[in-house]
């Protein structure tokens, strides 16, 4: 069985578990469906912003070689003068250009390292000149003088009338732009710039000179990575979601390079990383939920102890009680539920001790009026051994009207001793009845008429004694007496469901409706036995003693027309059991 303190510490704990939990849940997908579509956006900005950083920068070494490509000594294209003035250009621009080259425009390239090179059949050059560009950047290729991936970009050299008369390229390593590239730090991912035909470039140490291409990289595992690199070819900016041949979850970011072709920078990174601060928030939620439980649970404890503690002092009380200790106080202090419960506690004792005293006296009043009983019974026990012998002297004297009236007296008598019985059967208190009705006939002659209606299966049930004769009597005395002529009294007995209903009906004179209701308030307890005929009163208050409260006498009165008593009475078969 549960005590009510762990009630409380169930109740705190599940409450508070279930709230945090919730909290979890709520901030879990608060990020989930907010914060981490925002970051995603946030740091999809910043990739843009770190393309247009890479195009900023290419389209710088572009300007550069526009102003180069307008200076005279190049337009000239004399090689005497043009070397030079290239190699002071390679001396000043090392930082950006990993060298210079001029290019005829028959495709022979002359290089600031002294080397000489054809250019007629690389896909570059052919466009430059074919679509009559001003600049066009190549495809990554491996420089000769030390095997670095470097971008060439080309551009036109025109005279002053705006013709072709060669061409300048600049050299830049792959490795300048992926550097930029690398300033993004997000979530320990990689970042790295992919070409127009998704060769991938990044600083990370094995990437620069390691071959990987995009459209290639399902056969490495990644699921997903070709859709991307085709966006990235059509110059798309996009965020997707693929997945590593371990399973992860990978996010990838990017962005066009402009001023470069089919040219993107992007990043990857796993997406736990991107939600490990929220998991470390919802770590610290759980956490702190912990300590506001913990506290809870002590808080609790303390709260039922002062709870239980005055409770578990009623309900000892309470026991003295069943014990039959009567005479105790609970002095629990304060105005709280208990406090009142303490009270409603003191007062039920003090009217159970009223009530034991009520009962007792009634016992005691029941006692005593069975003893005044006992003591009447003596009388007619003497009357009835007289009347025996005056029933044999009218026989001598053969006065039969005499013997009629002391046979009528002597079951009177007889049946109101019934050997000290409170139970009779109906068929003796029906003789009782008639007996009565028979001696007060002889003397109210032809003043008085009675008829009786009895249900057969009366004769089989048994009756509380005693209890028609009273009311025939105020019937007679109260009602028919002071009516002028021929009264009637009706007596009917009949069975309805489990009870016993009996009626006296009379047409004499009746009663006046104060006098009615002054009746009617003492059978039924509101007011004392005044004015209400003994006979009536012992019937109605020997019934409910006997049988409860439920049964006893119901009256109904006209002035001048008659009065009718009914009487309720449970159905017995034998002394002892009640057909309830």
């Amino acid at each position: 069985m549960k005590t009510l303190r762990t009630k409380i510490l169930l109740y705190f704990a599940t409450v508070t578990t279930i709230m945090i939990l919730l909290l979890v849940v709520l901030v879990r997908n608060q990020i989930k469906n907010t914060n981490i579509p925002l970051t995603i956006d946030l740091s999809q900005q910043i990739i843009t912003a770190k393309s247009g950083e890479v195009g900023a920068w290419i389209n710088q070494r572009i300007a550069e070689l526009k102003v180069f490509s307008e200076n005279e000594t190049l337009i000239s294209m004399d090689m005497d003068k043009t070397k030079p003035y290239m190699r002071k250009m390679d001396e000043s621009h090392g930082e950006e250009f990993e060298s210079f080259a001029i290019i005829t425009p028959e495709g022979h390239a002359w290089v600031t390292n002294d080397t000489y090179i054809d250019v007629t059949n690389r896909s570059y050059f052919e466009k430059i000149k074919t679509e009559d560009l001003d600049y066009v950047i190549s495809d990554p290729i491996i420089s000769r003088s030390n095997e670095e991936p470097i971008v060439v970009i080309i551009h036109t050299i025109r005279d002053n009338a705006g013709k072709p008369v060669g061409y300048i390229n600049g050299a830049i390593y792959i490795s300048k732009l992926s550097a930029i590239a690398s300033e993004v730090k997000m979530y320990n991912g990689l970042a790295w710039i992919c070409d127009r035909n998704g060769q991938v470039f990044t600083m990370e140490e094995g990437y620069i000179n390691k071959s990987f291409n995009i459209f290639e990289s399902e056969t490495y595992g990644y699921i997903g990575a070709k859709h991307i690199g085709g966006k990235t070819v059509e110059g798309i900016e996009g965020i997707d979601r693929i997945q590593d041949f371990m399973g992860n979850n990978i996010i990838v970011l990017y962005a066009p390079i402009p001023y470069a072709e089919g040219w993107s920078l992007g990043i990857n990174f796993l997406e736990r990383e991107m939600t490990q601060d929220t998991d470390r928030l919802l770590q610290m939620i759980l956490v702190f939920g912990f300590f506001i439980i913990t506290s809870l649970i002590l808080i609790s404890l303390f709260l039922s102890s002062s709870i239980v503690k005055p409770i578990k002092e009623l309900q000892g009380l309470m026991k003295d009680v069943e014990e039959g200790n009567l005479d105790i106080v609970y002095s629990h202090p304060g105005e709280d539920e208990i406090g009142q419960l303490g009270k409603s506690f003191n007062k039920m004792v003090r009217q159970i001790k009223n009530l034991i005293r009520t009962v007792y006296i009634e016992q005691k009043d029941k006692r005593e009026a069975e003893l005044r009983a006992l003591q009447a019974q003596i009388q007619p026990h003497f009357l009835y051994n007289t009347l025996d012998t005056i029933h044999w002297m009218a026989i001598e004297h053969q006065a039969y009207d005499i013997v009629d009236m002391v046979d009528a007296l002597t079951n009177l008598f007889r049946i109101s001793i019934s050997r000290g019985e409170e139970i009779i059967s109906y068929l003796e208190e029906i003789k009782h009845i008639e007996s009565y009705l028979f001696v007060q006939k002889v003397r109210y002659e032809d003043k008085l008429e009675y008829e009786m209606s009895w249900d057969e299966k009366l004769k089989e049930c048994k009756v509380l004694k005693l209890i028609i004769q009273p009311l025939v009597e105020n019937a007679i005395y109260h009602g028919i007496k002071g009516k002028k002529g021929t009264g009637k009294v009706l007596i009917e007995g009949k069975i309805i469901g489990k009870e016993v209903e009996l009626k006296v009906a009379d047409d004499g004179i009746g009663m006046e409706k104060e006098k009615l209701l002054q009746i009617i308030d003492v059978l039924e307890g509101r007011s004392k036995g005044e004015g209400v005929g003994y006979g009536m009163f012992n019937v109605n208050e020997r019934i409910k003693l006997m049988f409860g409260n439920k049964y006893g006498i119901r009256i109904k009165s006209e002035y001048g027309k008659g009065t009718e008593v009914i009487l309720r009475h449970p159905l017995i078969m034998d002394n002892i059991k009640l057909i309830e």
